[in-house]
């Protein structure tokens, strides 16, 4: 499967601070115990499903780029709306040999365009969903481009978490993510809602966790406005015509 020839993203304004240095984002993603927790937790998806698997918002590729070289049997797409950040992402794909992922410039508004349909048995969003515009063809294209009984794993930030809010409400370009609109979109979509748990009490900028304190932040994290970020499990469903409620 192969990715149609993407055109330049629109000139519109994005929030990405290292936006002419994918390098110092590709480090930040790659370090610290919440990039190995986010690592190991959709390793643990990736290895529960079937198929392709496409990234929505992969920025410059480091989550992707780690589970293509987990299962070269497999094939992995991502797509994000800076070019800079894709460029580089192909670059260091090609540099550490992975011949089963491929990255297209895009936003998930244009996945239509971006790839083809019925290819991916798995979806998959870090910190990108509260960036969209037009939620509603984000979530109409991820159906159109998933087979029968795919699924569609995101985290976002946790707006219950009083930092996160402040951030997020504050910082030019940054939005906060509604779950409860975005689960009664995604089911008037197609998809199903099949789990919802919340991750991170720790600071993300923390190298490395000594096994009490892991265990502590599993512990805290249970608790919503302890924890950074919120974790969703979609189904691709059927379209349902219900009320919002």
């Amino acid at each position: 499967m192969a990715c149609q020839s993407p055109r330049p993203a629109d000139d519109e304004p994005l929030n990405a601070a290292f936006d002419d240095r994918p390098e110092d984002y590709d480090a930040l993603r790659a370090t610290g115990h919440m990039a190995r927790r986010r690592l190991d937790h959709f390793a643990g998806v990736v290895a529960a499903c079937a198929g392709d698997v496409l990234e929505i918002g992969c920025g410059t590729g480091t989550l992707l780029r780690a589970l293509a070289a987990a299962h070269p049997d497999r094939r992995f797409v991502g797509i994000d709306p800076l070019p800079g950040y894709t460029d580089y992402a192909r670059r260091l794909a090609g540099h550490e040999g992975l011949t089963n992922v491929a990255f297209a410039t895009g936003t998930g508004e244009e996945l239509d365009r971006l790839v083809p349909p019925r290819s991916f048995g798995l979806v998959i969003s870090v910190d990108a969903l509260h960036h969209v515009t037009d939620v509603d063809r984000v979530v109409a294209g991820a159906r159109r481009a998933t087979a029968d009984g795919a699924r569609w794993c995101l985290m976002e930030p946790n707006r219950w978490h009083p930092y996160v809010w402040l951030y997020h409400a504050l910082t030019p370009g940054e939005r906060t993510f509604p779950v409860r609109d975005f689960l009664r979109r995604s089911r008037r979509g197609g998809w199903t809602p099949a789990g919802r748990r919340t991750m991170f009490a720790l600071p993300s900028g923390v190298p490395r966790l000594p096994a009490a304190l892991g265990r502590a932040e599993r512990w805290l994290e249970r608790i919503p406005p302890l924890a950074g970020a919120v974790v969703l499990d979609l189904r691709r469903g059927p379209v349902s015509a219900a009320r919002d409620r």
